[in-house]
């Protein structure tokens, strides 16, 4: 009996080490560039622009011509930030602040495309998806309690 206990211990150790190698070969490829190990945990794959701006025409009642100009924003939103990541010349934070800038200027480039109506409801779009990304990452963070508190304060 105390042989089939230790097989199945020795079987538990192996399984555990297998689950656990995909993700240290996965963080080993993502961050060659990055000797302090802060951002692969937050890496992720690039989203589809043409997708996004799918998912915006159907919740905002985009038209063809709107769609087609998001689309064209997301496009080259993807490709300075791709670009940004790249760039080791750049700090943490530098690049941080760069690509929070990039964000925001696509958000300028979006809203300049939208309707009032459709400006409102992508500010909601936007609120809804942080509140989502605070509750489900910013837990044991401290999320602040200033900005959820209900007044959405001016969107952008």
């Amino acid at each position: 009996m105390n042989r089939f206990a230790s097989r199945f211990a020795l079987l538990g150790l192996a399984l555990g080490i297998a689950s656990l190698a995909p993700m240290a070969f996965a963080q080993d490829n993502s961050a060659p560039a990055n000797a302090d190990n802060t951002a692969p945990m937050h890496q992720h794959a690039a989203p589809d622009p043409q997708k996004q701006a799918a998912r915006l025409a159907k919740h905002l009642g985009l038209s063809d011509d709107q769609t087609g100009k998001i689309t064209s924003i997301l496009q080259n939103r993807q490709q300075q930030m791709q670009s940004t990541r790249s760039d080791s010349s750049l700090s943490a934070q530098d690049r941080r602040a760069k690509m929070r800038s990039i964000q925001q200027d696509t958000d300028s480039q979006i809203n300049a495309v939208l309707t009032p109506a459709q400006q409102t409801q992508y500010a909601t779009m936007k609120q809804n998806m942080k509140n989502r990304w605070q509750n489900g990452h910013g837990a044991s963070g401290g999320a602040s309690g200033g900005t959820d508190s209900g007044s959405n304060n001016g969107g952008n």
